[in-house]
């Protein structure tokens, strides 16, 4: 299977890992998951597994989120309340954000 990215470029997956379980903090969830040789992140939940489990987002000005979803195979409703990934940085809590966690729009103000 191949796979495009945000940027357009392709990747073709290795194989698929069939009903692993995540727990989210609800319960287990089962997801069939395509795997890639060499990926930038660990997971990555996108649109299949945002159609999936009928996923919804509220948006909060502080940066959380409050994620809804729905496990297709038992019909439950979640609310996963999400906090900012950089909350469990000590440096971004005493300084805002630390250098290692600035975002692409905060490195260069001139781009």
């Amino acid at each position: 299977m191949h796979m495009q990215s945000v940027n357009e470029s392709s990747d073709s997956t290795i194989g698929v890992i069939e009903n692993l379980g995540l727990d989210l903090g609800v319960g287990e969830l089962y997801l069939q998951v395509q795997v890639l040789p060499k990926a930038p992140f660990h997971i990555l939940l996108g649109c299949p597994f945002h159609c999936l489990m009928s996923a919804t987002t509220e948006d909060f000005p502080d940066g959380k989120q409050l994620l809804t979803l729905r496990d297709p195979n038992t019909g439950k409703w979640y609310k996963i309340p999400t906090r900012i990934w950089t909350d469990n940085c000590p440096r971004c809590k005493k300084l805002g954000r630390c250098e290692k966690h600035k975002s692409s729009s905060e490195l260069d103000k001139d781009f």
